[in-house]
């Protein structure tokens, strides 16, 4: 009875792979060296190099490539893009807040505004921002505000000095 692993194409994948493996060995071991003709035509002394000379390194003149300029080949009309004038920024928006009273206790200062847009009733301590304006100091008769370079002062109006 023959088991089916010492079949005789088992025997000849045996035999294929230990010829390969030799193969692999033999290789390993003698690395392929160029032949003598690859050498010369790899190794080329000074006297067969080239000589470029500076007047074939030259860029051209600036006026030979005024037609390329105006007619530039990256765009399908062959034309220079004209291009669009940037709108200028919105004017800032001014304060629009009355200061209608003003708390000072210990160490915390409040200025009680009205915002002039809404008729709303507000209060901001030192240091908070309303609008991108900020509150830099209230002082017992005005409250001063900031943004960026600009600083305005709102005074204290009451009801019997308009």
């Amino acid at each position: 009875m023959r088991l089916p692993m010492f079949g005789r194409s088992t025997q000849l994948l045996v035999v294929a792979n230990v010829a390969v493996a030799m193969l692999v060995t033999l290789q390993l071991l003698t690395p392929a060296t160029p032949g003598a003709s690859a050498t010369e035509g790899a190794l080329l002394d000074d006297a067969t190099m080239p000589e470029f000379s500076a007047v074939s390194l030259s860029p051209p003149a600036l006026s030979g490539l005024a037609e390329m300029l105006e007619r530039p080949l990256f765009f399908t009309n062959r034309r220079m893009p004209v291009p669009e004038k940037a709108e200028p920024p919105p004017p800032p928006t001014p304060l629009r807040l009355k200061l209608v009273g003003i708390a000072i206790s210990g160490g915390s200062r409040v200025a009680l505004l009205r915002n002039l847009v809404n008729n709303q009733l507000m209060q901001l301590a030192e240091g908070e921002n309303h609008d991108g304006w900020s509150l830099d100091a209230v002082s017992s008769q005005a409250a001063t505000f900031s943004r960026g370079p600009q600083v305005t002062q709102l005074p204290l109006e009451l009801e019997g000095n308009r």
